[in-house]
């Protein structure tokens, strides 16, 4: 059974021309950079560099995403493809509870927001994309897709800018932070697949003919590299227990039959427990099992963790090899998951929505988690270049909904992710996996 939650109150728009104001730029004291200069400042990645955030891309949450604090804490320069109210796809909330207890996540009747400086005729500065592999930096394939953010970020169909790394090498980089590989393992382990879509040897050789061009098209940058988190400790697979009971006489059922502790059910199970799919008769279900796509069973969690370290040594051989600052997400995510994040005498965790440190999709952080991110991404710089840049303040980003201590109105059950398949397709990669998301 998920954890005590606390109460708490996708289809993509069509792009529509919008207006050229940039994003304000961002001034802070100066800093030291050591031997890196942070005159101008761009980040490539995924959704996490985008500041994605409960299931959308909004601009009060990029202005709080870990790229974003980074560059404000440097003093920089820095746009982004910034979305309004209520984001793309829009933000998701506790639309209320079912008579069980159990919440029901979504976002019913909440607006698209829209673009607000589509026509910036400059790339901006984050280049995050939600859903990016690394193939995608190079590559423009999916830059049209309308049923992804590409289009809003690549502007693609509006300005003929190149690749996301093109784009980038137009700004004239001095710093640049590189996210990459969370979505080849994080796509197929949300689907309950243990082989990553891309498989080490090739994301090793990618991953070197992709930095091999950074070096090129932005020879003046200093590169702060990510490693790969392991995504089976975030809880969009740790909320629901394989056991529906404390003694574990109600297991839930999987393609497989029972399940074990070291299986994990995903959080788009949730609906089908709540009607008694994998749940065995006697427990009061209907006793027919979980499709295979709810459950990443024991097997398929090791692969995927084997993946995520083949990643992370090609990530630490290069960052070694280039004079990158290597920044240990991987490291930060895991002592969240099990230690937990000590602020202000807290702690902050991974657990669901009162963990603090993740929101409502439980799979992108909540501004905290964006901050702690920025922080170690702080801490690597300045060990690496000898720069000297403040640390966030952490408490200006641990709002009443981020405490895991604050009391909780909700019920034991299992969160109810309303029209799941398009809320996670926008998050997970799932080419090759399924059919588009109509």
């Amino acid at each position: 059974m998920n954890r005590t939650l606390r109460r708490l109150g996708i289809t993509l728009a069509a792009l529509a021309a919008a207006g050229c104001s940039k994003h304000a730029a961002i001034n802070a004291p100066a800093v030291s950079g050591g031997s890196a200069s942070f005159a101008a400042v761009a980040s490539v990645g995924t959704s996490l560099t985008a500041g994605f955030e409960s299931g959308g891309l909004v601009v009060h949450h990029q202005t709080h995403g870990f790229a974003y604090d980074f560059a404000k804490q440097v003093g920089a320069t820095y746009t982004i493809p910034s979305v309004s109210a209520d984001g793309l796809p829009p933000l998701l909330q506790i639309e209320g509870w079912t008579p069980q207890g159990q919440p029901i996540i979504g976002n019913t009747g909440r607006t698209p927001g829209t673009p607000t400086n589509l026509l910036q005729p400059t790339p901006y500065n984050d280049m995050g994309v939600p859903d990016a592999l690394l193939n995608d930096l190079t590559h423009d394939s999916r830059y049209a897709d309308n049923t992804t953010l590409f289009p809003v970020i690549t502007r693609a169909p509006v300005l003929q800018l190149g690749s996301i790394l093109d784009q980038v090498a137009l700004l004239q980089p001095t710093f640049l932070t590189f996210e990459f590989g969370a979505n080849e393992v994080l796509g197929a382990a949300a689907f309950g697949l243990g082989a990553p879509l891309v498989d080490v040897p090739t994301f090793s050789a990618l991953l070197h003919s992709t930095l091999d061009s950074v070096a090129v098209l932005m020879p003046n940058a200093k590169v702060a590299i990510f490693d790969v988190p392991d995504p089976t400790t975030i809880p969009f697979f740790t909320t629901i227990s394989p056991y529906l009971d404390p003694s574990g006489t109600c297991r839930v059922i999987g393609p497989g039959g029972p399940l074990n502790l070291g299986d994990l059910v995903l959080l788009t199970a949730g609906d089908s427990l709540a009607i008694g799919t994998g749940v065995p008769l006697p427990c009061g279900g209907n006793g027919r099992p979980l499709p295979a796509e709810f459950v990443l069973t024991a097997p398929n969690v090791a692969s995927i963790q084997t993946a995520v370290a083949g990643y992370n040594s090609a990530i630490q051989t290069e960052a070694t090899t280039r004079g990158y600052a290597l920044v240990d997400f991987h490291g930060l995510l895991q002592r969240a998951s099990t230690s937990g994040l000590a602020l202000q005498g807290h702690i902050y965790t991974t657990e669901f929505v009162i963990g603090g440190l993740f929101g409502l999709d439980g799979v992108h952080p909540t501004d905290l988690g964006y901050a702690f991110m920025c922080n170690t991404l702080i801490d690597a710089v300045n060990a690496k270049f000898g720069a000297r840049i403040p640390s966030l303040n952490l408490a200006a980003y641990a709002t009443a909904t981020s405490s895991r201590l604050i009391p909780a109105y909700g019920h034991d059950g299992f969160p109810i992710i309303r029209n799941a398949r398009k809320v996670y397709g926008t998050i997970f990669d799932w080419r090759g996996l399924r059919p588009p998301v109509p």
